[in-house]
């Protein structure tokens, strides 16, 4: 992994003391082993070293960088993590771990120490790592783990491992973004009628938050006779060109029914849907 100011040597330093006071709560009978929760997790890592193994497992999740325009609140980015350690060849005697979050093509690491609990085999955790919406930027992120843990084998030999994952899952911090669209006449008798959408995204200026015009990226036009509520899949119409301001405007056929027109997003900018009713289809509520 490659770091910006960043340093292995305060990892190691906690990681020794934090051994130390796990080793005597367990010596003590006092850690408690829940049950193991990792064996679904994809193996990221296989450290062996003098007989012992250390393996690292991982699975990571980006989210939508939302808020509330109308309040002018901005909801935390979220990355969620869950990472577990398992040994064999001797017993782990705790473990610090630190999971990482870089953004691609940059060199900026961004890093979280995480609780870590035992379990029969070695240590697991969950959570989520809350990020300013305001500062990190959206986009795609490769999500890591560093470990520093110590196995203590049958005949008391303690046996150091230490892991770095720099890109255990790539993950996605996307701006929301909204699609709305109308169409010109309710009638359903095959007569032209004209959708008229427009897509916008989520902008943050000096802490102001706003829906902002959204040109970049794709949208489709798709028709569903029994509307959003219902499994059927929508029967793809045409792709649409999405205006410098956001705007989109097509033709059709006015039919009874349902329009779905869909900006698909990018690595960026999440997918949205903006559900068009034509005919008597109630409100699709």
């Amino acid at each position: 992994m490659s770091l910006h100011n960043t340093s292995r040597t305060p990892l190691l330093r906690r990681g020794l003391v934090a051994l130390a006071t796990s080793a005597a709560l367990l010596a003590g009978g006092l850690v408690v082993a829940p049950a193991a929760q990792s064996s679904a997790l994809p193996v990221v890592d296989v450290h062996k070293s003098q007989g012992t193994t250390v393996t690292t497992s991982m699975f990571a999740s980006g989210s939508i960088i939302t808020g509330d325009v109308e309040q002018q609140k901005l909801y935390p980015a979220k990355v969620g993590y869950t990472v577990s350690l398992a040994a064999s060849g001797g017993t782990m005697l705790g473990a610090e771990v630190e999971v990482t979050v870089q953004k691609v093509n940059s060199r900026q690491v961004r890093k979280r120490t995480i609780e870590m609990n035992r379990t029969t085999t070695g240590f697991f955790s969950r959570g989520t790592l809350n990020f300013n919406g305001a500062v990190i930027l959206p986009g795609t992120y490769r999500v890591g783990v560093e470990v520093f843990t110590v196995v203590r084998k049958p005949d008391g030999t303690r046996v150091r491992h230490l892991v770095d994952v720099s890109n255990g899952k790539s993950v996605q911090l996307r701006r929301d973004t909204r699609t709305t669209g109308t169409i010109s006449t309710q009638a359903t008798d095959g007569r032209s009628a004209r959708i008229n959408a427009t897509t916008r995204v989520l902008t943050i200026d000096r802490g102001t938050l706003a829906w902002g015009p959204n040109h970049f990226g794709t949208a489709v036009l798709s028709f569903d006779a029994d509307g959003p509520n219902e499994p059927k899949k929508p029967v793809f119409v045409r792709d649409l060109k999405i205006g410098a301001d956001g705007r989109i405007s097509t033709l059709v056929e006015s039919r009874k029914g349902w329009w779905k027109v869909t900006y698909q997003g990018t690595s960026s900018r999440a997918s949205s849907v903006a559900w068009i009713g034509q005919g008597d289809v109630g409100c699709g509520c």
